[in-house]
């Protein structure tokens, strides 16, 4: 029996230095992998801002690049200040917010909820938007409405009449798990009209 139980006492002291490590090494890459979701916003961003402001605004960021910035997303109450990239796809909103525009007027920016639009959590009704596109022209908008939506069920109108603006991000920005089906739609107008929502579903 002694030695029964100095057989496991040897086992648990050979496995459990190995068991410490594996989850070390475990927590380590997801911390890692998160850190350069971070860490690749934050560069796209860095970089998109050298051309910004240099003037010139319509070349590529870097060498290789997949996208370019096309607008400038202000929340003025929330002092958030965002250069937005062409097109919505999953590549590109590793850099930053990405937008796409119907043939109607409506704008529909989409970022991920952990990196360039986790400020949404904190957005209310009656807060301003400013967007500036890579000609220089500046338009004014307003937040009017708010919703949760099931992504299985409601589609984001492109071809909504416009001007409209929709900011869009997965929802609930605690999710532990990525690529959820709902989504946070933050609906715009601008100041000076008011038209209908380009949401349908």
């Amino acid at each position: 029996m002694r030695l029964r139980s100095l057989r496991l006492q040897g086992v648990r002291q050979t496995l459990l230095p190995g068991l410490v490590v594996l989850l070390i090494v475990s927590v380590m890459v997801d911390l890692g992998t998160a850190g350069w979701i971070q860490a690749k916003g934050w560069l796209g961003q860095e970089l998109m801002q050298r051309n910004w402001d240099s003037g010139q605004r319509r070349a590529l960021p870097w060498p290789g690049a997949r996208t370019r910035p096309v607008a400038r997303l202000r929340l003025p109450a929330l002092q958030i200040d965002r250069l937005v990239v062409e097109g919505i796809a999953t590549a590109n909103l590793a850099w930053g917010p990405g937008l796409q525009q119907g043939r109607r007027g409506h704008r529909v920016i989409a970022a991920h909820r952990d990196t360039h639009f986790a400020f949404l959590s904190r957005v209310q009704s009656g807060q301003t938007i400013e967007l500036e596109d890579a000609a220089g022209h500046f338009s004014r908008w307003v937040i009017d409405d708010l919703k949760i939506v099931d992504s299985r069920t409601t589609t984001i109108d492109l071809d909504a009449p416009g001007p409209l603006l929709t900011l869009v991000t997965c929802w609930p920005f605690n999710a532990v798990e990525t690529g959820g089906p709902l989504r946070l739609l933050v609906r715009a107008r601008p100041i000076e009209t008011r038209q209908s929502y380009g949401v349908r579903g």
